[in-house]
């Protein structure tokens, strides 16, 4: 067999979508014939096998676009991508945007462990943070997060798991501490570890939900206090924004967790 044959109508169809997908403004289908080089007649043809699939869609105008066909197509692929690989723009994103160091982390099994990393462009950054740190999710800021939007049992699983080797006493008020401040993290819809894993330092972070609705995870990021301190609703804006992009991200994927 010839391993270079190909179908010159396959071809030609794919070079329409592909054109109608790149150009700048809506073509038409003249626009389409010429820069293919394509007789008219035969554009006409597969611009009607095109429609008919719903790879594209033609407004009244004549102009033709991508239809929802290949938004299916895109969104089937998307799902073999990693949740890791999906989101790590929206990491990236986040750190270009506030210049600080961001990160997500992902729920798996009792612990939320972190997944993406990428350093902020300050000069002085954040250091000892590292991908699979996992632990302490009763203090961290991506833990709090995910905490504040598990159910009763989900919730007492993590923290037991998270408290197992602290002192009763300490525990308690741990536990007693998180009784208000999980209801209005979930409430404010971000999170904050103000110091409580190192002095100096802050962490913000805003919960990532998958497509049925449950908490995946979570994205944020981690700086000096004193830098926090300078535009807090600014720090907390891209957080927010970059959760959310997150979040449609996996539910336009149709991503749910297992």
């Amino acid at each position: 067999m010839d391993n270079n044959y190909t179908l010159q109508t396959v071809e030609r169809a794919l070079s329409f979508l592909e054109y109608v997908a790149t150009a700048p403004v809506p073509p038409n289908i003249r626009d389409v014939s010429k820069a293919l080089d394509l007789n008219i007649t035969t554009s006409y043809h597969l611009l009607r096998t095109l429609v008919a699939r719903n790879f594209i869609k033609r407004d009244d105008e004549g102009r033709l676009e991508l239809g929802d066909g290949v938004a299916i197509l895109a969104q089937n692929y998307r799902r073999h991508e990693s949740v890791e690989q999906l989101l790590a723009p929206v990491v990236q994103q986040l750190a270009a945007s506030t210049m600080e160091t961001s990160f997500l982390s992902l729920r798996e099994a009792q612990h939320v462990v972190l997944k993406v990393l990428v350093e902020g462009s300050q000069r002085l950054r954040v250091a000892g943070l590292y991908v699979g740190l996992s632990g302490h999710e009763y203090r961290r800021a991506a833990g709090k997060a995910v905490l504040a939007h598990l159910d009763g049992a989900e919730r007492k699983a993590m923290l037991d798991e998270s408290l197992a080797s602290t002192a009763g006493q300490l525990r308690k008020a741990i536990m007693k501490a998180l009784e208000k401040e999980l209801p209005l993290t979930a409430s404010r819809g971000w999170s904050v570890d103000d110091g409580q894993t190192e002095e100096g330092i802050i962490s913000i972070g805003a919960p990532v939900f998958d497509a049925a609705g449950a908490v995946l995870g979570a994205v944020g990021i981690v700086t000096p206090i004193f830098r926090m301190d300078k535009s807090p609703d600014a720090f907390r804006e891209a957080v927010l924004a970059a959760a959310a992009e997150a979040t449609r991200l996996l539910k336009n994927t149709a991503f749910r967790a297992h």
